[in-house]
C-alpha cells in the first residue's frame, strides 16, 4: 500500500491545510479520471489517491467545497467507461461525508434507471464496494417525479425484486437498499401495488436468514420517516403482524443488533399509531411503551438500552404534544422509577443493566423538556445520586461504571434544558448543591477517565447555566478550571492534585468521607493506593489526621477475621500514608501505636492475598516505626515478623518485587539496632534476595566487611551463587552508594571493591535454556548503578576503570534495546569522572543541545550510524566496540536492530570521508578474530563460545565486502586457522548454523587473490568437505558457497556436478566420495 501523501503527514492542522490538500486531491482524480479512461487498459494508483482524503474522517465537513464536482465527475466517468475504482473512489466520499449527503450530487437523469439497474445485475462478480454505491445511486433514483411506468414497463418490477434480493446481504449493500425499497414502496405509483405484497414477504422472514430481518426492520423504520402517517394507515396492522413475528423469533434473543432495530420500527409505529388516534391512546401503544420500559430498557446489551431510552422519550414527547401530559406521561414516568429503580433488588448485573437503562431514559425525556418539574425533582436527584454512587463489587471487579456515566448524562442535560431550577425552592436548590458536590467528587476520584470527565461536564453545565447554586461566580469559574478536561485525565493528577484544589475552594463537601465509605475498598489496588494518598493529602494541612487514624484503624478491628481483604488493605495503606504526615506530638499517636500492635499481633495472610496484605502492613510499619523511635519506645516483635516474612518471599513476578521494594521502604525507618545484617546476609545466601536488598536500606555508617561481603557475593559465579543473589547485591550497593554521605567514595579498598564487583557484573552473560540471558538482569542492575553514582564509584582512579568503560561501550552496541540505551546513559554520566584520556569517547557519545536530536530517542538505524564511529576510534573502546556490534550482527538478518547494525557497518566501511576509520575498523576486527584476545564473559563455558562465531560473521561480511583483499597473506592463515577451530566446535556439537558462518569464511579465503595457493587449496577442500559432510543441513550453505566460486572461476563442470545431486537428501556415501573427489580436483584446476 502506498504511503500517505507526506503534505498530509508534515501537517499539523488540517482544517489549515485542507485547501492545499483537497486542490492535491481533485488534481490527482483528474489525472486518474485521464489515465483510467476507456482507452486505457491498466488503472492508476487508487490507493494512495484515496488515502490522500481518508483523513478528512475526522472533520467530514472540509471536503464539502470539492464533493459536489467530485461526485459529479466520477459519476460521469463511471458511465462513460465503467471502472470498479470509480466506485471505491465513491464510497471513501460515502464513509467520511455520509451517503445522505453525498447521494445529493448523483446525476438523476430520467434514462439512468434503466442503466443502473443492469450495472448491478452485472456487479455480481465485482466488489461490495460497487454494488453498494449503486444501490445508493439507485435510492435517489427511484424518488424521481415521473411515474416509473413511463421509463419503462419493467422497471418498477425490477427495482423491487433487485431491493428484496439484496436486504439479505451480510454486507452494507443491505442498508443502501433498505433506503431504496423504502422509498420505492411509499411512492403513489407503487405503493397500492408492491407494498401489501411486501409485507407479506416479511411475515415470513422472521424465520429466515437474520440479516434478512435486518433488512425488513430497516425498510419498515425508513418507510415511517418518509411519509405521513395518513399515507401508512391501511396498513399499520400488517406492519404490526410483522414486528410481532420479529419479536417472536428465536434470532431476537441473540443479536442485539436486530433488538435495537426492532425497538427503532415499534416506536415509529406507535408515534404513527398516535397519530391516527388523536382522542385517544390505542392499547398497541400502550403495550409498546410497556415492552420499552419492562424489557428493553433492562437488556443486556447498551446499544439496545440506549436506543429503547430514545424510543420512550420520543413516544412521551408525542403524546404531550397531544395533550396527555396530565395523564399518560406521568404514568409513563412512574413506570420508569418503579421498573428500573426497584428497592431491595438483588445486587447482580441484572440490576446495574436496568439502573443504566432508567438513567439514560431519564436523560433523554429530560433533554425533551419532558419530564415535569418540580413535581418529580425530589425523586430525579434522588436516582441521580444513587446513580453516581452506584457500584456492585463482583469477585475481582466490579460492575457499574456505566450506570455512573449515565447518571452525569442525566445531571448535564437536567442542567442544560431545565433553566431556574433553584428558582423553584429552596429544597430544590439544596438538591442540586448536593448534586453538585457529588458531581465534584466523581470527577475527582471516579476510577473511570470517562466517569470523571463526564461528570466534569456536568459541573460546567450547571455553573454556566445556575451560577446561583455556588456562593459566588468567581467560585464557580475557579471549579470549572480546576475540573478541566485533561487535568482530570490522569488519574493520579485527578486524585492528588484536582481534589486538594477543589477542597481548598470549598465546593464539595465531605471529600475525606467520600474517600473512606466508598474509594478507599475499591476493588482495583492502584485506585485504594492512591485514595489512601489523597486521603493524606487533604489531611495535611488540618489538625484531624489523628483523629482520621483512629477511625480507621476502627474500622480494621470491624472486619472479620479471613473476610473483606480489599478493606483491610485500604484501610491500612491509608493509615500509613496519614502516619507520615501526623505530627510528632499529635495526642492520638499513643492510642495509634497501641491499636497497631494488637492488629499486627493478631494479623494473618492467606496465600491467595498475602502479596497485597504484606504491602499495606508494610506501609504502616515503616512510619508507625519512626513513631515508636521518636518516642523511644520498643519495635513489637510483630513488625519484624512481618518484615522478615515479606523479605523471605522469592520470586522473578513484579508482585515480589513490589513487596521487596515495600520491604526495604520499611526497613530503612528501622533503627540500625534493630537489624543484625550479618544474619540477614546469610539469609540472603540462602536463596531469599530480598534480605540482600534490604542490606541497602541500612542507615550509615555501615560496616565495611559487609561492604565486602556484598562485594565478594555479587562476584560469584551462577553454580555459586544464583542470578537473583548477585542482582539484589549490585542494587544493595547501588541504595548503599546512595546513603553513605560519602564514606564508601572515601575509602579506597571499599571503592575498589565496588568497581571490581559491578565490573564483573557487566560481563555476566548467564543463560539458562529455561529462562533465556538472565545475566541482562544482573548487567542492567550494574549500568543503572554506575550511571546513579559516577562521582562516588570512580572518586578514586584504577585499572577497573578501564574495565568498566570497555564493557559498557561493548554493551552500548550490543543488540538488547534496553541495556544498549542504558548503556550510553550510563556512560554520557562516567566520562567527566574517569581518569583515562576520554576526549574521542567524549565527543562521540556526548549529548546533543538539540534533544530531537538525541540517538537515544531516534530508532536503530540513527543509533547505530552514529555509535559505530566508536569501532574506528585510536582508543583502546575500538576492540570493545566491535565487539558489541558484532552481537548485532551475528545475530540473525530477521530483526530490525540485525540490520540497521549490518547497514551501518556497510556504509561506514564504505564511505570515502571514513576511509582510515573504516581500515582501522578492519583491523581491529581481524585482531579480534585471529589472536582471539577478547575477555571470555564470565558464567559463560568457554566452548563453544558464542562470541567467536558473532566476530566470525562480522569477518564473514567484511569478506563479502571485499575489504580484507588488502591484508597479508599470513592474515588468511590465521583466518583459516581459526575457522577451522570453529568448524570442529560446531561439528562436535552438531550446529548447522555455525557451521554456515565458517563455510562465509572459507569461501572468503578461497576467493581471496592475496592468499596463499596452499591456504586457498585448503580452504576449497573444507568447503567441499562440509558439502559431503554429514551434516545434512549444512550441505546447502555449502553448495550454494561452491556454486558462487564456481561462477566467479568459469568453472561450468562444478556448477554441472553440484547440481546433479540433491546435496541435504543424498544419503549414498559412494556418490558423495566419488563428488567429492570430482569436484574439489575440477575447481583447485580452475583457481
Amino acid at each position: 500500500m502506498s504511503a500517505p501523501d507526506p503534505d498530509f503527514d508534515d501537517c499539523p492542522d488540517l482544517a489549515i491545510s485542507a485547501p492545499t490538500l483537497l486542490r492535491s486531491f481533485s488534481l490527482r482524480l483528474n489525472e486518474a479520471l485521464d489515465f483510467g479512461d476507456e482507452t486505457s487498459s491498466s488503472e492508476p494508483d487508487v490507493t494512495s489517491l484515496v488515502a490522500q482524503i481518508e483523513p478528512f474522517q475526522d472533520s467530514p465537513q472540509l471536503i464539502d467545497p470539492i464533493l459536489e464536482d467530485t461526485v459529479s465527475a466520477v459519476c460521469r466517468a463511471f458511465l462513460t467507461s465503467r471502472k470498479p475504482w470509480h466506485c471505491r473512489v465513491l464510497y471513501v466520499l460515502v464513509k467520511i461525508r455520509g451517503a445522505k449527503t453525498v447521494s445529493r450530487f448523483f446525476p438523476n437523469d430520467v434514462a439512468l434507471p434503466e442503466r443502473i439497474l443492469c450495472e448491478i445485475d452485472q456487479s455480481g462478480n465485482e466488489n461490495w464496494e460497487s454494488r453498494y454505491i449503486l444501490l445508493i445511486w439507485l435510492s435517489v433514483l427511484v424518488i424521481t417525479p415521473f411515474k416509473l411506468s413511463s421509463i419503462g414497463n419493467e422497471i418498477a418490477s425490477r427495482v423491487y425484486a433487485l431491493t428484496v434480493k439484496y436486504l439479505s446481504s451480510p454486507g452494507r449493500e443491505r442498508e443502501a437498499a433498505a433506503t431504496a425499497l423504502a422509498r420505492f414502496l411509499v411512492r403513489a405509483d407503487t405503493q397500492v401495488e408492491y407494498l401489501p405484497e411486501y409485507l407479506e414477504w416479511s411475515k415470513t422472514v422472521s424465520s429466515s436468514s437474520i440479516f434478512a430481518v435486518l433488512g425488513t426492520l430497516a425498510t419498515i423504520t425508513e418507510m415511517f420517516t418518509l411519509c405521513s402517517p395518513e399515507d401508512l394507515k391501511s396498513y399499520v396492522q400488517q406492519i404490526s403482524v410483522v414486528l410481532a413475528a420479529v419479536n417472536r423469533s428465536p434470532n431476537t434473543r441473540t443479536n442485539s443488533l436486530l433488538r435495537k432495530m426492532l425497538c427503532k420500527a415499534s416506536y415509529r409505529l406507535a408515534l404513527c399509531s398516535l397519530a391516527l388516534s388523536p382522542n385517544d391512546v390505542p392499547g398497541s401503544v400502550e403495550i409498546c411503551i410497556g415492552e420499552l420500559i419492562t424489557t428493553a430498557l433492562a437488556d443486556k446489551d447498551t446499544l439496545v438500552r440506549y436506543s429503547a431510552s430514545k424510543a420512550v422519550s420520543r413516544v412521551a414527547q408525542s403524546l404531550m404534544t397531544n395533550d396527555y401530559e396530565d395523564v399518560f406521561v406521568p404514568e409513563i414516568i412512574d413506570t420508569l422509577f418503579v421498573s428500573c429503580f426497584p428497592k431491595n433488588a438483588a445486587s447482580d448485573g441484572k440490576i446495574a443493566d436496568r439502573w443504566h437503562g432508567g438513567l439514560l431514559a431519564l436523560a433523554e425525556l429530560l433533554r425533551r423538556h419532558v419530564l415535569p418539574l418540580p413535581r418529580y425533582s425530589t425523586k430525579l436527584l434522588e436516582v441521580t445520586r444513587g446513580g453516581l454512587q452506584f457500584e456492585i463489587r463482583m469477585t475481582t471487579h466490579a460492575i457499574g461504571a456505566n450506570v455512573r456515566d449515565a447518571a452525569c448524562y442525566v445531571a448535564w442535560s437536567l442542567f442544560r434544558h431545565y433553566p431556574g431550577l433553584c428558582n423553584d425552592s429552596s429544597t430544590t436548590t439544596k438538591l442540586i448543591q448536593e448534586l453538585l458536590s457529588e458531581l465534584t467528587l466523581v470527577a475527582c476520584f471516579d476510577r473511570e477517565v470517562n466517569n470523571r470527565r463526564a461528570a466534569a461536564a456536568a459541573v460546567q453545565e450547571c455553573i454556566g447555566r445556575h451560577p446561583e447554586v455556588v456562593e459566588n461566580l468567581e467560585m464557580g469559574i475557579a471549579l470549572v478550571q480546576c475540573l478541566d478536561y485533561f487535568a482530570i485525565g490522569s488519574r493520579a493528577h485527578s486524585f492528588l492534585e484536582v481534589s486538594r484544589k477543589i477542597s481548598m475552594l470549598g465546593v464539595a463537601y465531605g471529600m475525606t468521607d467520600f474517600l473512606i465509605e466508598r474509594v478507599i475498598c475499591s476493588w482495583d489496588v492502584d485506585i485504594r493506593r492512591l485514595a489512601g494518598k489523597a486521603l493524606a493529602v487533604l489531611l495535611s494541612d488540618t489538625n484531624v489526621a489523628g483523629e482520621y487514624a483512629l477511625k480507621l484503624l476502627d474500622m480494621v478491628e470491624k472486619i472479620p477475621d479471613g473476610r473483606s481483604f480489599d478493606d483491610r488493605h485500604g484501610y491500612l495503606y491509608a493509615l500509613g500514608e496519614i502516619l507520615n504526615i501526623l505530627p510528632k506530638n499529635d495526642l492520638a499517636i499513643q492510642a495509634l501505636l497501641e491499636s497497631l500492635k494488637n492488629i499486627f499481633d493478631s494479623m494473618t495472610f492467606p496465600a491467595h492475598y498475602a502479596f497485597v496484605l504484606y504491602d499495606a502492613a508494610l506501609h504502616v510499619i515503616g512510619p508507625a516505626a519512626s513513631l515508636l523511635s521518636n518516642h523511644s519506645l520498643d519495635i513489637p516483635q510483630s513488625y519484624m515478623a512481618i518484615l522478615n516474612d515479606a523479605l523471605s518471599r522469592t520470586g522473578e513476578d513484579p508482585s515480589t518485587a513490589a513487596l521487596h521494594a515495600s520491604a526495604c521502604s520499611a526497613a530503612a525507618r528501622l533503627p540500625n539496632g534493630m537489624i543484625d545484617p550479618y544474619t540477614w546476609l546469610e539469609y540472603g545466601k540462602t536463596g531469599r534476595p530480598g534480605f540482600i536488598l534490604a542490606l541497602g536500606s541500612l542507615r550509615p555508617p555501615v560496616d565495611g566487611s559487609l561492604i565486602i561481603s556484598i562485594c565478594e557475593l555479587a562476584s560469584k559465579s551462577q553454580k555459586e551463587c544464583d542470578i537473583s543473589i548477585r542482582g539484589a547485591c549490585v542494587r544493595a550497593l547501588g541504595a548503599l552508594l546512595s546513603s553513605d554521605g560519602g564514606m564508601l567514595s572515601d575509602s579506597p579498598l571499599y571503592n575498589q571493591k565496588i568497581l571490581v564487583a559491578l565490573a564483573n557484573s557487566l560481563q555476566d552473560y548467564t543463560t539458562l535454556p529455561s529462562r533465556g540471558d538472565i545475566g541482562s538482569q544482573l548487567r542492567l542492575a550494574s549500568i543503572k548503578t554506575i550511571a546513579a553514582h559516577p562521582s562516588k564509584i570512580f572518586a578514586h582512579s584504577g585499572s577497573s576503570d578501564e574495565t568498566i568503560i570497555t564493557n559498557l561501550v561493548r554493551i552500548s552496541l550490543e543488540k538488547m534495546d534496553k541495556l544498549r540505551l542504558e548503556s550510553l546513559k550510563s556512560l554520557r554520566a562516567i566520562v567527566p569522572y574517569l581518569s583515562i584520556d576520554t576526549a574521542e569517547i567524549r565527543q562521540i557519545i556526548a549529548e546533543p543541545v538539540d534533544k530531537n536530536d538525541d540517538v537515544l530517542t531516534n530508532g536503530h538505524v540513527r543509533y547505530f550510524k552514529h555509535m559505530i564511529h566508536l569501532c574506528g576510534s585510536k582508543s583502546f573502546l575500538s576492540k570493545p566496540a566491535i565487539l558489541g556490534l558484532a552481537a548485532c550482527v551475528g545475530g540473525g538478518t530477521g530483526e530490525s536492530v540485525v540490520r540497521a547494525a549490518r547497514d551501518a557497518v556497510v556504509n561506514f566501511l564504505t564511505s570515502a570521508e571514513e576511509a582510515e576509520n573504516g581500515r582501522r575498523f578492519v583491523r581491529s576486527a581481524v585482531e579480534l578474530f585471529v589472536e582471539n584476545t577478547q575477555p571470555v564473559p564470565v558464567n559463560v563455558h568457554p566452548t563453544p563460545p558464542k562470541r567467536d562465531y558473532e566476530i566470525a560473521e562480522l569477518i564473514g561480511l567484511l569478506f563479502e565486502m571485499n575489504l580484507l583483499a588488502a591484508e597479508q597473506s599470513s592474515v588468511y592463515v590465521q583466518v583459516y586457522n581459526r575457522a577451522t577451530r570453529l568448524l570442529a566446535l560446531a561439528t562436535k556439537t552438531n550446529n548447522p548454523q555455525r557451521v554456515g558462518i565458517t563455510v562465509v569464511l572459507f569461501s572468503g579465503i578461497f576467493s581471496s587473490a592475496n592468499a596463499s595457493a596452499k591456504v586457498k587449496e585448503a580452504a576449497a577442500r573444507k568447503l567441499v568437505g562440509i558439502l559431503v559432510g554429514d551434516m545434512k543441513r549444512a550441505r546447502q550453505a555449502a553448495s550454494d558457497a561452491l556454486f558462487l566460486l564456481a561462477s566467479e572461476k568459469g568453472a561450468e563442470n562444478v556448477e554441472e556436478m553440484l547440481g546433479e545431486i540433491d546435496w541435504p537428501a543424498c544419503d549414498d556415501k559412494e556418490t558423495l566420495q566419488n563428488a567429492e573427489k570430482r569436484i574439489c580436483e575440477s575447481l583447485l584446476r580452475a583457481k
